[in-house]
This record gives C-alpha cells, sequence and structure tokens, in this order.
C-alpha cells in the first residue's frame, strides 16, 4: 500500500475499507444475533431477515465481490458528479443481499450475467477519498 493510498479516506466509511492488497475493497458486515443472518450494511438498525435489532451484532468484514445478476449502460448522471455513459448492475454481495454497484469497464461486451466480480477502490484524488466500483474477477483467480 502506497502512503497516497493510506492518506485518502473511503468515501463511505460504513460500507467498506482498503483491503490489505491496496486496490480491492472489503465490505462490513453485521450478523444477526438472533438469527444468524448476514446483513449489509453492517450499521442497519435492524435484520433484514428477522428483523431483530443489530445494536449488539458482531461486525464482520469480507472481501468485496459478488455475482453479476443484471446490467445496464446508463446514458444519463444519475448522481452528482455521476459520469455518463456508465454501466450499473445489480450485484450479490452475499446470500439474500443484492446491491446496486458501478462496473468499471469501457462497455458491457465483457460482462455476463453470473460473472464474478470484485469491489475496486476508485480513486479521486482532488477529494481525498476513495470510492466503490466494480470490475470482473479474473478468471482462475481466488474468491
Amino acid at each position: 500500500m502506497t502512503d497516497q493510498q493510506t492518506s485518502l479516506k473511503p468515501l463511505h466509511p460504513t460500507l467498506y475499507q482498503l483491503a490489505q492488497d491496496g486496490t480491492s475493497l472489503d465490505f462490513f458486515f453485521a450478523q444477526c444475533p438472533a438469527c444468524g443472518a448476514v446483513n449489509f450494511p453492517a450499521n442497519a438498525p435492524g435484520c433484514s431477515h428477522c428483523g431483530d435489532p443489530l445494536t449488539e451484532a458482531p461486525r464482520l468484514t469480507r472481501p468485496g465481490q459478488g455475482e453479476l445478476l443484471e446490467f445496464v449502460t446508463i446514458h444519463v448522471p444519475l448522481l452528482p458528479g455521476m459520469k455518463a455513459p456508465a454501466i450499473a448492475g445489480d450485484i450479490r454481495i452475499a446470500e439474500g443481499i443484492v446491491e446496486e454497484g458501478v462496473i468499471a469497464v469501457p462497455d458491457e461486451s465483457g460482462l455476463r450475467t453470473g460473472m464474478t466480480l470484485k469491489a475496486v477502490a476508485d480513486v479521486r484524488e482532488a477529494l481525498g477519498v476513495y470510492a466503490c466500483v466494480f470490475v470482473p474477477m479474473e478468471e482462475g483467480a481466488a474468491a
């Protein structure tokens, strides 16, 4: 990890942190003490499976990755500062947890449903932060 990377802060510190490799991201989950289900984000007020409060739930840190369920090219920015066109997708990051994410590829041609994506840092030096984007995980890479 370079000094420049360690001086950057996560854009959403309750959701992720820079992983040991200095490029990929780890996600924060909470494990429900009542039913054992994993929840995202870790600071959710209650379990999305059983509704139990998560105030005492242990926080889990797991590699940010998931299965691509569907994707689309967006031609109009949905958020301030978002570049268009951009590719967004629904990504299953854990059992029962699907999140929307930006996929950092030039076009849809290399994407297919069912492929594994990993979360990586999108460095925004001018702001001193890194955001989360997804990229295809290389075939044969460790999950």
